[in-house]
Parts: structure tokens; C-alpha cells; sequence
């Protein structure tokens, strides 16, 4: 399990990275457009600093929001399950007329293997979103700070700086980076690990 984690935390890490800094550099190349000014580029950095800013506290509540979506997926993936949507939406009459028996009957399959995550996906977007204006409504320093954001920030501000960084802010922000991932990692799992020991009755002392 830990294994996976951590391949799934340097997948996005990687990926996102990369996708980021060809987006931003083909955009400067192609149609003179930048991701982000040096302003807002040095401000990126800065909110990736570990220490000089609350990155890693707004890690924290997007690992929260991590583990509600777990929880968001679960349930619709009960809820298709027991209340038979896929084999209701099959009997829909005016989808079988739109659609065809031959989509109808991939859509309920993907709907079966799919409703879970996609709700989960949405209202998770959705509680990242919203966190920043919560934050401003009750003049509170909210915000989100998830990895695969991070990693395209990361790469934002270096492009809108024109990758002229001193090496030890490149370090110190791209470990604010990992720290990040790190944080929503341990508080989602942790979080996580909490309820489905609780599902079965264990004790935290019969853990040990």
C-alpha cells in the first residue's frame, strides 16, 4: 500500500510537472501568452516555501477533502449497487429511443464502474474551489495546496521567472513540493486508516 502511495504521489509529481512546463513554454513560443508574470510567478514560489508560508497547513485541509471524496465515492458506488441504477437506467425507456440498446447498455456498465469516482471527483473540485472564498468570507488564511497543483505552480514560477532561480530557492520549493504531497498523503490516509478501524470495532490498543 505504501508503495502505491508513493508511486502515485511521484506520477503526479512527474507528470504534471512536465505537462506544465510545456504548456507554459509552447504558449510563450507559439502565442506569446505567459502562465504567470514574474510577480505572480514569485508568489507561486513562495507559497510552495515550506516554512515562510502555510503551504503545508493548506496541505492538510486538501488531505481532509481527500479523504471526504474517498468517502463520497463509496457511497454512490453503494448506492448504484443497491438501488440498481445501471440495470434502471437500462430499462429507461426514452435513453433505449436516444441512445440505442448497444450505448445504453455501455453507458449503465460505465455508470456501474464509474458513478463513485465521478461524484467523488466533482464535489471534490468543488470543496477545493470553494475553500479560498470561505476563506475570504470569514477572513480566515484558507486555502487548498494539493500536490498535482503544486507541481504545476512549481513549474509556472519558473517559467515566469524565466528559470532565473537561485538553486536553493529551486530546492527549498521543490521540496515544499514533496512535503506537500506527503501532507495530503498522511492526513487522508490517516483519516482513512481511523474510520475503517472504527468499521470493525478495533481499538486503537488492539493495533499494537
Amino acid at each position: 500500500m505504501s508503495r502505491t502511495q508513493w508511486v502515485s504521489i511521484a506520477g503526479n509529481v512527474t507528470i504534471t510537472m512536465l505537462t506544465a512546463f510545456a504548456i507554459a513554454l509552447t504558449a510563450i513560443q507559439f502565442v506569446g501568452w505567459e502562465a504567470a508574470d514574474p510577480q505572480k510567478a514569485a508568489h507561486l514560489l513562495h507559497d510552495l516555501h515550506p516554512w515562510h508560508s502555510l503551504a503545508l497547513l493548506h496541505a492538510a485541509i486538501a488531505g481532509v477533502y481527500l479523504f471526504l471524496s474517498g468517502l463520497i465515492s463509496g457511497y454512490y458506488d453503494n448506492q448504484a449497487l443497491y438501488h440498481r441504477i445501471p440495470q434502471r437506467l437500462r430499462r429507461t425507456k426514452w435513453l433505449r429511443t436516444v441512445l440505442g440498446p448497444a450505448r445504453l447498455a455501455r453507458l449503465s456498465i460505465y455508470v456501474e464502474h464509474n458513478l463513485g469516482a465521478l461524484a467523488g471527483n466533482f464535489l471534490f473540485g468543488c470543496m477545493l474551489g470553494c475553500t479560498p472564498i470561505l476563506g475570504e468570507l470569514l477572513g480566515l488564511p484558507l486555502d487548498i495546496r494539493h500536490v498535482a497543483f503544486a507541481s504545476a505552480n512549481f513549474a509556472y514560477g519558473l517559467v515566469g521567472l524565466q528559470f532565473g532561480v537561485a538553486p536553493a530557492t529551486v530546492v527549498v520549493t521543490l521540496a515544499g513540493v514533496l512535503l506537500v504531497g506527503l501532507v495530503n498523503l498522511a492526513v487522508s490516509f490517516s483519516l482513512a486508516l481511523k474510520v475503517a478501524l472504527r468499521s470493525r470495532g478495533i481499538t486503537p490498543e488492539q493495533t499494537e
